[in-house]
Parts: structure tokens; C-alpha cells; sequence
């Protein structure tokens, strides 16, 4: 699990060269291509049990994923391209392995008016916003919509 960690900051650090904003956020889930998601879901046993998650709209792509607990290590979410779109580039490109991080929700009001961020689209951990002007192979990054409660706030 750490060297997935490791791989998913590395991805959202090279994106934050670009767009600091980014390297505040907290990796939620970590994306992990495949052609095949029950032998992907047999080969990552130790970071499942995986279940039934909502396709990724962004990326174009069937998704299982790790339970999500509060406070814990990031979701694992595995993908398998199901249209011709960013996830199948990605896997052309780098083969099976992590092409995807998904960040926490930004914190602040203005939300709707951060460069770089396409609309919320439905997803395994809930809609998110594709952070756009990268690669069309990726490494994909995408921020979870909506705002992050500060500390303190009910």
C-alpha cells in the first residue's frame, strides 16, 4: 500500500508544479488501471475487498473500489476502460498501474471559479472535477466536487 501512496503523490506533486493549489489536497483515492477488473481485484486483495462503484465519467472507465474510511489510507479504485476515452490513452500509454489520483474537496467558497478544473462528473468516490489541461494518456488528476468542511465546522 505505501509504494501506491508513494506513486499517487508523486502524480498529484508533478501536478502541483503547474497548479500549486493542488498540493494542499489530501489524496482521497488512488486510480489504478486495468484491462481486466476481477483479476486486478485478485492481484490487490490487500488493499480490498473491492465493490461495486460507480463508473468514473471523467475518465471513461467501469470502477470497483476499497471501502473509504474517515481518517484512514486512500481509496483504491480500480478502472477498466469502457469508452474510447483519457482512460484507455492512459493504459495505451503506461500499461496497468496507477493513472489516476483523486484529491480531497478544495477548501474555500470560489470553488466554481478554480482554473483548470472541468465540471463535476459522476464517479467512484462521488463527482469530481478533472483537473484539464494535462496529457489526454495522463497521469489523470481529478478533485472531488464540492467544499471541504474546515476544522471546527459542523
Amino acid at each position: 500500500m505505501t509504494e501506491l501512496i508513494a506513486a499517487a503523490e508523486s502524480v498529484r506533486d508533478a501536478a502541483a508544479a503547474r497548479d500549486p493549489w493542488l498540493a494542499d489536497l489530501p489524496v482521497a483515492g488512488i486510480g489504478w488501471a486495468t484491462v481486466e477488473l476481477e483479476r486486478a481485484a485478485q492481484e490487490l486483495a490487500g488493499a480490498g475487498p473491492f465493490g461495486a462503484a460507480p463508473r468514473d465519467a471523467a475518465l471513461g472507465a467501469s470502477a470497483r473500489r476499497s471501502p473509504m474510511e474517515r481518517g484512514g489510507p486512500p481509496a483504491i479504485v480500480l478502472l477498466e476502460p469502457d469508452t474510447e476515452g483519457l482512460l484507455a490513452a492512459a493504459l495505451a500509454r503506461f500499461g496497468e498501474g496507477v493513472v489516476a489520483v483523486y484529491l480531497g474537496a478544495l477548501d474555500r467558497a470560489d470553488v466554481d471559479d478554480t482554473p483548470r478544473l472541468g465540471p463535476p462528473r459522476p464517479g467512484p468516490l462521488g463527482p469530481a472535477r478533472l483537473v484539464i489541461g494535462r496529457r489526454a494518456w495522463g497521469p489523470h488528476v481529478l478533485v472531488l466536487a464540492g467544499v471541504a468542511r474546515r476544522s471546527g465546522e459542523a
